[in-house]
């Protein structure tokens, strides 16, 4: 009885210390003049170009993913066109390339069918998805979240419980 009040005593001392404050507007070191590449200190983000970013701390699930975004000021991507496709594809091959084990899992996007079945929106923008790059057999109708192929750049739908890495986007871009 001793032990588990003791234990109970330990695990709430634990969960009463504050935690580390993160400042999501903070600039990287190096960065501090640089508006173009703004990367939080402490980021789960290890490659990024001020537009898009790589979430590479560790593989998440689409939900998570979602929410890692939002706190430091992005969001899971969009792409709503060939031309953000091609500028998403390179950006990959710029910042990505020398790590092939990040590219050959796909990465997650904000795009989603948990809404209504097969009615696929990009979740970032509420809207639908005009523009397709699924590889073949794909969508099916298993799977609610939207990957795309690092390499290929075909997309794929997966189970949102899939533990990815993902790409976000800059919530806002300056005109």
């Amino acid at each position: 009885m001793r032990s588990l009040f003791l234990i109970s005593f330990l695990f709430g001392l634990a969960w009463s210390l504050p935690e580390p404050q993160l400042s999501p507007t903070s600039p990287a070191p190096g960065n501090e003049t640089s508006d173009e590449a703004e990367v939080p200190a402490f980021s789960p983000f290890s490659l990024g170009d001020g537009k898009y970013a790589i979430g590479t701390f560790a593989k998440v699930n689409w939900y998570q993913a979602q929410i890692t975004c939002a706190a430091y000021g992005y969001t899971l991507v969009s792409i709503t066109s060939e031309t953000d496709q091609r500028i998403l594809r390179n950006f990959l091959y710029t910042y990505a390339r020398n790590q092939q084990d990040l590219l050959d899992d796909p990465l997650w996007t904000s795009g989603t069918d948990l809404a209504s079945n097969n009615n696929w929106v990009w979740f970032s923008k509420g809207r639908a998805l005009n523009y397709r790059n699924f590889q073949n057999g794909y969508p099916n109708n298993y799977s609610q979240c939207l990957s795309i192929n690092g390499i290929t750049g075909l997309w794929v739908n997966e189970e949102c419980s899939q533990q990815r890495y993902f790409v976000c986007e800059k919530l806002c871009q300056p005109i």
